[in-house]
């Protein structure tokens, strides 16, 4: 493969993450219209789940992979966890603080809305890190009459996923 400048790429080494960000640049999903369901059900669980800037990132890049997958994220290797926390730092554009706390609290996983299958490896991918679970983005696209229905929504995508709630 070649780069933006006819230079030989090799994919399978990570790239820098400065590098890699300002490359993904032009990919980074564009802010979600208010009255789309979708941008107001990921605005209400930022509020009602106190997510962090970053959380709230995350969820939006995890739905938009998983709905158009390496049509927007080619498949970009990284080192390690750190590797991937460099990157998602330089590509949200939030400290890195911010995406260790996040990574350390699995809170998102957890829940059932990211699927962390792919962030354990020799070599993990960034679109590992990045993936919503097909159920959570199935339910998170949809109208909801009330904060109550949403949240019951993403319980009922949790036992679909977990068995429990």
């Amino acid at each position: 493969m070649e780069d933006a400048n006819g230079a030989p790429r090799d994919l399978m080494i990570p790239t820098v993450p400065v590098e890699l960000a300002t490359r993904m640049a032009a990919a980074r999903p564009s802010a979600l219209p208010a009255s789309s369901p979708l941008g107001t059900n990921l605005s209400t669980l930022q509020r009602l789940l106190n997510l962090s800037a970053f959380e709230s990132q995350w969820l939006t890049w995890g739905c938009c992979l998983r709905r158009y997958g390496h049509a927007i994220l080619p498949v970009i290797p990284l080192r390690d966890d750190r590797h991937a926390c460099e990157v998602l730092a330089v590509l949200c554009e939030v400290p890195m603080g911010m995406i260790r706390q996040a990574m350390s609290s699995r809170r998102l996983c957890a829940w059932g809305f990211l699927d962390d299958g792919d962030a354990q490896g020799a070599m993990p991918v960034l679109s590992g890190w990045l993936l919503a679970f097909e159920q959570f983005v199935e339910w998170i696209e949809q109208p909801y009459a009330s904060e109550a229905d949403l949240l019951m929504a993403l319980c009922k995508a949790r036992i679909s996923l977990s068995g429990s709630c």
